[in-house]
């Protein structure tokens, strides 16, 4: 089997919910991922993290994402997260293959300290996706590499 070198490194999946204490129930019982916090923004989009608690960075997670209960208005249930670090250049090569974008790169949250940048994507047949860059390197952390 022969791999590529793709635009993005898969993360983790995203999966849209009516209420985070019920999907954080089901999506636990279902998968063994353990409930570990969960955070929002200034627009009031929360979301909860689901983590496997013995297992290192590279264990599978997965976030559900507080969605009103009318889904008709989410495309999909799901959606993915794929990890890049130039989610601007990820972008273009994306549009230069065929997809499109829906957000371009913002930080999140966007105020403050914000601790991941991102844009979302679409590819040829409407299904949508994340750009993730995370996490940001501080200005300071920056200063010490020049």
């Amino acid at each position: 089997m022969s791999t590529t070198n793709g635009i993005a490194k898969l993360w983790k999946p995203v999966v849209n919910v009516c209420d985070l204490s019920e999907g954080e129930r089901f999506w636990s019982a279902l998968t063994g991922l353990s409930p570990t916090g969960r955070h929002g923004d200034e627009n009031g989009d929360q979301y909860s993290s689901l983590d496997d608690l013995d297992g290192g960075e590279d264990t599978p997670w997965m976030l559900l994402q507080l969605v009103p209960r009318d889904q008709a208005s989410w495309i999909g249930g799901t959606h993915l997260d794929l990890r890049v670090d130039d989610v601007a250049l990820a972008v273009r090569r994306t549009e230069a293959i065929g997809g499109s974008t829906v957000k371009p790169p913002a930080f999140y949250p966007s105020h403050d300290a914000p601790y991941l940048e991102w844009a979302i994507m679409q590819d040829p047949f409407g299904n949508q996706f994340c750009f993730v860059k995370w996490p940001l390197a501080s200005p300071a952390m920056d200063q010490d590499q020049v």
